[in-house]
């Protein structure tokens, strides 16, 4: 990320969904690169498998053509980020802890104008970031390191079905983005240099997410999704140093994917994704002596099973190709998103016709990354526990 970096009614529910969504999004974490390892509670107890598999109004975030499937309903949902890593940074006995807690809140609402037309709004949260509360380097006078990268995401979409199994898909992707980065030591011809602080600022953009979904048979379903690069604005102080490689600016990358879902019996559906996220694209990423990040395919898989008429019990499984490289290591001291696999489980109970809660977990297993290169005697470890609870209700 820098070019010196060494670590380094419907309308009110609607209205109320957004506000709340403005205040509580903070401190957002994530798994996937800066992303979580799914959304929407139901999905995301599934390994994130959604993109064939709509099942609240959270659908926009994972197949916009998903909402035309979903009842009208609202959703809110929050999901509790525990992340726990450590380093021992470029020096013999430097050992740096983060210990990271975060409170994700997201939901969405959807309304069918008529058989063929449904609108809906989804709101949720990206990020990622560390606080180790101490100087990365044994530096007079260094400020603690820490970071904090949240995207909040405001999907305001419409999907039209030209016939009762398929449904297509248009959302625009509203970013609200703010950023903060301390304690950043460079190397110079001088020695080590600690970088300005610019304090937290913040930066908005816009793109597109389009969709496609067709219910094949009524046991077998088939979608596809694309999502546009969302180019962000520049963060005013970041450009001069930190950021000056990509003119202060940090987008939110394009991504696309593809997937299934089968009922094998009635009360049985599996469903998988695959997602291919392109970091490696954005021009922040491309700094050779920055984060460094590749594009990211992530392989999804889940499994639900309605137990009776009141409870469901989902689980899931996910695989992402790393998108830090080991060389790179010591670069990504501020954001130790170095896990690959995730498994997931999780309950739904009907409090009555009309709504019902979720709870579920997600663990990503203790991971470490050895530095090579010119990361050699770095390392990074991280584990990462996230609880989910949500709410949806039928209208």
């Amino acid at each position: 990320m820098n070019t010196r970096i060494s670590h380094v009614k419907p309308s009110k529910l609607m209205g109320l969904l957004c506000g709340s969504m403005t205040l509580l999004c903070g401190n957002a974490m994530a798994v996937n690169g800066a992303q979580l390892g799914g959304y929407g509670i139901k999905n995301a107890m599934m390994g994130g498998a959604s993109i064939a598999l709509p099942l609240d109004a959270m659908a926009a975030a994972n197949n916009p053509a998903g909402m035309a499937f979903v009842p009208n309903s609202f959703t809110t949902n929050v999901q509790v980020f525990q992340g726990d890593s450590s380093s021992d940074y470029v020096l013999p006995g430097n050992h740096l802890t983060n210990s990271t807690r975060a409170f994700i809140p997201e939901g969405g609402i959807n309304w069918a104008l008529n058989p063929q037309i449904t609108l809906g709004l989804t709101v949720t949260g990206s990020g990622v970031g560390a606080d180790y509360e101490r100087a990365a380097l044994p530096v007079p006078g260094a400020s603690n390191a820490k970071s904090k990268l949240e995207n909040m995401e405001i999907i305001p979409n419409a999907s039209w079905k030209p016939s009762p199994d398929l449904a297509v898909g248009v959302g625009l992707n509203f970013v609200r983005q703010t950023f903060n980065a301390e304690g950043v030591i460079v190397p110079t011809p001088g020695g080590l240099f600690e970088l300005p602080n610019h304090g937290t600022q913040s930066a908005t953009g816009v793109g597109l997410r389009l969709g496609v979904l067709w219910n094949a048979t009524p046991e077998f379903s088939v979608g596809a999704t694309y999502k546009t690069r969302t180019r962000m604005g520049k963060l005013d102080g970041y450009s001069n140093d930190l950021l000056a490689y990509s003119d202060g600016k940090l987008d939110v990358p394009e991504q696309y994917g593809v997937g299934v879902a089968w009922k094998p019996a009635p009360h049985i559906t599996l469903a998988a994704d695959w997602l291919k996220i392109m970091w490696g694209d954005l021009k922040a990423m491309q700094d050779p002596n920055g984060f460094n990040w590749k594009n990211q395919a992530i392989v999804r898989m889940g499994v639900s099973w309605d137990v009776n008429p009141t409870w469901t019990v989902r689980a899931g499984f996910s695989k992402n190709q790393g998108q830090i490289q080991s060389a790179y290591t010591v670069q990504n001291l501020l954001a130790p998103s170095i896990h690959k696999h995730a498994f997931t489980a999780g309950a739904s109970m009907k409090l009555d016709a009309r709504s019902e809660i979720s709870a579920g977990f997600e663990l990503n297993p203790s991971t470490t990354l050895n530095g090579t290169g010119a990361s050699t005697g770095t390392s990074l470890t991280s584990k990462v526990s996230i609880f989910m609870l949500g709410y949806q209700r039928s209208f």
